[in-house]
């Protein structure tokens, strides 16, 4: 009997160990991030723009590669939000919030790119944040937030598909309104609009149900979401993308986008018990993502995982921790900085694709919120 005890407690210490140290790791790889970040922000506020943006010509064009600026503008902001109170830290929160509201709107790239719904959401998202923050609310910003995120919704609701979500590809139409729609792009619109109306923003209720019953149209029995949204969703067999194995990262950033439907009343799938299953299959199958981080080319690796699912998936990964309970959290929490803190660079930067020179600021900022979220998950 005194031995089980004797194991018991070694188990135990073990265990604290390992979340210790996975906290010290994660402390860590937030500071570098930082310190990263805070030398590509420029002086009006924004991330270095690209001066040579890419190697392909297919997305060479300006207002592309704008609108992937603004959108890491904006998750770089995120991320320090997600940060406790430091004085220096609000000072570039205030300058990159400044930058999204001032700067020009983004522009459609072309008749069959419409990349600049990317700049849409996650500027949206930034400045829900910034609506709740108290140092932007102290500076008398919050009027001036509010009018540009109404500017943006009008510019995202043009965009929303006759399928009922969000894409930035207009290949099948090359219309005015596109018709391909994405299950997580959509997501992070929800997620933004949402977010505004819990602020008391005026949001379209119309379009934002329609939004979460797409979502929820794309969650197939399995638990992940089609990559597209589908007349008629079913989940791929063999090596296709519609399943687990190739849903990983939807399957985080579409489950946080319906719980968070969920706990402000509207109609959801996702619960606790959702949540803890959608992170589950994400660490059990994550060689998925390790194999597709870094490969030049989209969809290359199995199942069509794409380098860029990386560090989506993961942010919104590191939201979900941050909604369990901490005894639930902590046995995600080592995996998860794992996954992270070992793409990180010896410069504080990350990177999962390489398209243009924004790869290691979007990634960077990802994982430096991620992080954040994580780490907070065990301060509940």
């Amino acid at each position: 009997m005194n031995s089980l005890v004797a194991i018991g407690l070694l188990c135990c210490s073990a265990q604290s160990s390992q979340l210790e140290l996975a906290e010290q790791a994660c402390d860590t790889a937030i500071e570098r991030g930082n310190t990263f970040l805070y030398s590509r922000q420029t002086g009006n506020g924004g991330l270095s723009l690209n001066a040579t943006p890419v190697l392909h010509d297919v997305w060479a064009n300006a207002e592309t590669n704008r609108s992937w600026h603004i959108a890491t503008t904006s998750i770089a902001a995120m991320a320090w939000m997600a940060q406790p109170q430091d004085d220096a830290r609000d000072l570039r929160i205030a300058r990159a919030i400044d930058y999204l509201c001032k700067s020009p709107l983004v522009k459609r790239p072309d008749d069959w790119d419409t990349d600049n719904t990317w700049a849409y959401v996650y500027s949206l998202c930034a400045l829900t944040r910034a609506g709740n923050n108290d140092y932007i609310e102290k500076t008398h910003r919050t009027k001036i937030i509010r009018q540009r995120a109404r500017v943006i919704m009008q510019e995202l609701y043009k965009y929303q598909s006759p399928m009922g979500g969000w894409a930035y590809y207009a290949d099948e139409t090359k219309a005015v309104t596109p018709n391909w729609a994405t299950s997580f792009q959509t997501a992070v619109a929800v997620i933004g609009l949402l977010e505004a109306k819990q602020l008391g923003w005026s949001v379209d209720e119309r379009r934002l149900r329609v939004a979460i019953d797409t979502l929820i149209h794309c969650r197939l029995p399995d638990g992940s979401y089609t990559y597209s949204v589908e007349i008629i969703p079913r989940v791929d067999t063999g090596t296709g993308i519609d399943n687990v194995k190739g849903g990983l990262s939807r399957i985080q950033s579409c489950n946080y986008a319906l719980y968070l439907a969920k706990q402000m009343g509207y109609k959801s799938p996702i619960g606790h018990e959702q949540i803890i299953t959608g992170l589950q299959q994400l660490f059990a199958n994550h060689h998925y993502l390790d194999i597709a981080r870094g490969r030049p080319t989209p969809h290359e690796a199995y199942h069509y995982n794409s380098g860029y699912f990386y560090f989506f998936g993961h942010y919104y990964a590191g939201l979900l921790l941050e909604m369990l309970p901490k005894k639930e959290a902590q046995q995600f929490f080592s995996p998860y900085v794992n996954s992270v803190v070992k793409t990180q660079h010896g410069d504080g930067s990350m990177l999962d694709f390489f398209l243009d020179a924004s790869g290691k600021e979007y990634g960077a900022a990802f994982g430096v919120a991620g992080l954040c979220h994580a780490r907070n998950s065990l301060k509940q």
